[in-house]
């Protein structure tokens, strides 16, 4: 049994992709997120209107961490 089996390139580019779109999308990330985009008009949106940043960043983090679990979960049972 060969142990030394990796995922594919492109699920492995999938899960680093879900991976980093759940970290930026995070809820608790946001107070880094307008320090970053200070300065531009995605920031002054962001901070002019935090709650619905928040509300519709929720949704997209929880798909995508969800994604990555499976993706994770994926690549654990192709090891096997």
């Amino acid at each position: 049994m060969d142990t030394t089996k990796t995922a594919s390139p492109p699920l492995l580019a999938m899960t680093y992709a879900m991976g980093t779109l759940a970290v930026l999308t995070c809820p608790c990330h946001l107070p880094f997120l307008l320090l970053l985009l200070s300065g531009t008009a995605a920031g002054v949106f962001l901070s002019q209107n935090i709650w619905l940043a928040a509300v519709l960043l929720l949704p997209v983090f929880l798909l995508s961490a969800f994604a990555t679990w499976r993706l994770l979960d994926k690549n654990k049972n192709d090891r096997r």
